[in-house]
């Protein structure tokens, strides 16, 4: 009997006691979490600041396929989003090629460029050298691409090997934004030295 009453006694002070004890450990902790100065100073990443833009990917590769049936692969050894605007991707050691619906293949490579996907253009900058799989091998200080379409444009003069010999021209482009045509053009005073082959 007085084990039972016992027993009786100490599961009603637990049922008292306990309540209390677990309501003196929550006071405490939000207590000392409101007098705690580096949980009201947690460091938040914030990613509209300045070491966003200054993020760089190494190594990246963008694939895509023209709404003419090209295809098309711009990699680079580093990017870095431009400070003034984010969607423009700053790029070192730019490579593209693109593989026109027809088979043309059409290859440049430069130090420096920029993508920007949602206006579907890139440009490769500073000497640019161009190479086509019917043996063209130009140079040129710009090179502008669409990346929805097949279209490639120097931004001014190009020179270098044709398969015929020595070849300058004020400007080249390859296909046309509203068609589908691949044609390699040369314009504005093409200059050629014809070399025979043997």
């Amino acid at each position: 009997m007085a084990d039972e009453r016992l027993h009786s006694g100490l599961v009603a002070g637990a049922k008292i006691l306990l309540p209390l004890a677990a309501l003196g450990i929550l006071s405490s902790v939000v207590y000392f979490a409101r007098d705690n100065e580096d949980v009201r100073e947690i460091p938040f990443v914030d990613v509209d600041g300045p070491e966003y833009e200054r993020e760089r990917v190494t190594r990246p590769d963008y694939v895509t396929v023209t709404d003419d049936g090209g295809a098309l692969r711009i990699t680079a050894l580093e990017v870095v989003p431009s400070p003034e605007d984010r969607n423009v991707l700053i790029a070192d050691s730019i490579a593209g090629r693109l593989e026109t619906a027809s088979g043309r293949i059409v290859q440049a490579t430069s130090p420096t460029g920029w993508l920007n996907t949602t206006n579907d253009q890139a440009e490769l900058t500073g000497i640019v050298s161009v190479d086509s799989s019917d043996g063209f091998h130009v140079l040129t200080e710009t090179l502008s691409a669409r990346l929805d379409v097949t279209y490639i444009q120097s931004g001014g003069p190009v020179w270098g090997e044709a398969p015929f010999g020595q070849i300058e021209a004020g400007a080249m482009s390859l296909g046309e934004p509203d068609t589908q045509s691949d044609l390699l053009r040369f314009t504005d005073g093409v200059k050629v030295i014809y070399q025979p082959q043997n």
